[in-house]
């Protein structure tokens, strides 16, 4: 974008009210959004405005160290909820990274620590000391003098003592204990008095308790919770949460997930001509709730700002697969759709349909075709291998082409599924994989022993490194040397002899003859074609600049198997 036309962008941005411009934020790039903010003579207001999942997004992004602005205009909920994220671990809090975030804190300046330390979890904090310090208390009948021989070295009121078990944060630990005996020293008692006698299960299991609480009310499901996204659909629960919907005006809302909109998608053409507020806003909590189940569900790490991109990225994409597979990419309909339709619904279509083309390769990888391969699935050709590796990922993904094209120096790219025509694509090619398990069936028939003498030093030597491709090269030459199509090995010592018979156009020819003699059903000679069609690409690209008195060294080439 033009730097003019950003400067004007940022310039209407800096006069909106708190409220308005934190809708906006998370359109902005990070570093940009916290410059906007701490420029501001109200930034208090506008961090305040953020909502929680917004502000743990936004610290994500800039970098826990580069947020230390944003930490000192924090609200106890958002050091909560990004406290909730970075500290816990399934249900364990870890107390070296509580530390390392209260450090920052700390350094944030302002009074910030000292509101949490106020109003957080008494259970959380006593769990947190518990590991922090090892506390003992003064005994009443024995001498102060010998008593200090045997307790911990540190106090501050001759009654209770303590020793830090993590020595790096001594400093700190000893600031937070004397903010806290200097506040409220009732406080500081119950706290010392906890940290000597509470039962740690069960502190631990109460904190555990409200942890999770809070996470719900951010729409962080526990895991079990979040796998109902993958849940299959059926057209009639569409029909059944068709339900007036209302978004909470108190609250402020979160962004971060449609802010991500990709704007060729017709979810994001639709949401462009949303007029109702309130509709957006339901978009906008749906989709950070459905982002965050994807995080959940994927088991994602939650304080990597480059997975949560994801979620959110493939939250978004398989809405928008769909919806247009719902909507037929009627724009009108798709928008009706979003009124009556909750997103997840949408997810879970788009899902069981990806899960199908996943379903069929899986099928052939594990009892069909490439069950059988030494290689498995990298008996598959490096295009193929590639696709098929994607497709069979946890999260399945197509390459597609990116705006621009081979016209700008933009090359393709793996990315979710999210149109109906990505769907047929993925379908294509698990029909062309399988129909690749007839070629291995024909040429296996001619291969006899492949691999049990194979030349070490060529670039296939062992059965795992044989493809299909090779195979069916190795036998289309074999079938111009001596006239037998046999996928046995060629000599690498003949090689610069054969090498003139094995010229691209010829070894073209001689591939695709055996394809039309050999599979008569139409289709299925057309998705060998294809199959066949970039191996031969690639040989056409390698072999051709050399002449049949020049041929290519022979430990270079891999498009055969060489005997020893």
């Amino acid at each position: 974008m033009p730097a003019d036309i950003v400067e004007l962008r940022e310039r209407r941005l800096g006069k909106l009210k708190p409220a308005q411009l934190a809708r906006e934020l998370m359109k902005l790039p990070a570093k940009r959004r916290l410059k906007l903010i701490v420029e501001r003579p109200d930034a208090q207001s506008v961090v305040a405005a953020l909502d929680a999942n917004d502000f743990f997004h936004t610290v994500q992004e800039i970098g826990a160290d580069d947020s230390l602005p944003l930490l000192a205009l924090a609200s106890f909920e958002q050091m909560n909820h990004l406290f909730d994220i970075e500290w816990w671990r399934k249900d364990t809090v870890e107390p070296a990274k509580a530390l390392t975030w209260i450090e920052r804190l700390w350094r944030a300046g302002g009074s910030k620590l000292l509101e949490w330390l106020m109003k957080a979890d008494f259970e959380l904090l006593v769990s947190l000391f518990k590991r922090w310090i090892v506390a003992d208390i003064a005994p009443e009948d024995i001498d102060m003098v010998e008593a200090v021989e045997t307790l911990p070295p540190k106090t501050i009121d001759g009654l209770y003592f303590w020793e830090s078990r993590y020595p790096q944060y001594d400093d700190l630990i000893t600031h937070l204990l004397t903010t806290i005996f200097e506040t409220n020293y009732g406080f500081f008692k119950e706290l010392m008095d906890s940290v000597r006698n509470a039962s740690a299960p069960e502190l631990e299991e109460s904190a555990y308790h409200f942890h999770r609480a809070r996470l719900e009310d951010h729409a962080i499901p526990d895991f079990y919770d979040a796998l109902e996204i993958y849940r299959s659909i059926g057209a009639d629960e569409f029909a059944l949460k068709t339900v007036p919907r209302k978004a909470d005006q108190d609250q402020p809302i979160p962004s971060f997930a449609l802010a991500l909109l990709s704007q060729g998608d017709l979810f994001a053409r639709v949401v462009s001509r949303i007029e109702d507020p309130g509709l957006l806003e339901i978009l906008q909590v749906e989709m950070a709730s459905l982002a965050n189940k994807v995080m959940v569900a994927d088991q994602l790490p939650a304080d990597n700002a480059e997975a949560l991109r994801r979620a959110a990225e493939k939250a978004l994409a398989y809405v928008n697969l769909g919806l247009e597979s719902r909507s037929g990419a009627n724009i009108e309909k798709a928008a009706q759709i979003l009124r009556d339709n909750f997103l997840e619904h949408l997810f879970r279509l788009a899902q069981a349909e990806v899960a199908k083309i996943r379903g069929r390769l899986q099928s052939i990888a594990q009892s069909g075709w490439l069950s059988q391969c030494p290689a498995g699935i990298k008996c598959l050709d490096a295009e193929w291998f590639d696709a098929a590796e994607e497709l069979l990922a946890r999260t399945p993904r197509i390459l597609k082409s990116r705006p621009g094209g081979s016209e700008s120096g933009v090359l393709p790219a793996y990315d979710f599924f999210r149109t109906p025509q990505d769907l047929a694509r993925g379908s294509h090619i698990v029909d062309v994989i399988t129909c690749a398990g007839d070629l291995y069936e024909l040429v296996s028939d001619h291969t006899g022993m492949p691999g049990q003498r194979l030349w070490t030093e060529g670039q296939v030597r062992t059965p795992e490194d044989i493809t299909l491709g090779v195979m069916v090269l190795t036998a289309a030459a074999n079938s111009l040397i001596s006239g037998k199509w046999s996928a046995a090995p060629l000599s690498h010592v003949a090689w610069p002899k054969v090498f003139p018979l094995l010229q691209p156009p010829v070894i073209d020819r001689a591939v695709m003859d055996w394809v039309h003699r050999s599979l008569p059903d139409r289709e299925r000679k057309s998705l060998a074609q294809v199959y066949l069609t970039p191996i031969l690409r690639d040989y056409d690209f390698e072999m051709r600049p050399f002449s049949g008195q020049n041929p290519p060294k022979t430990q270079l080439v891999k498009f055969f198997m060489f005997s020893g």
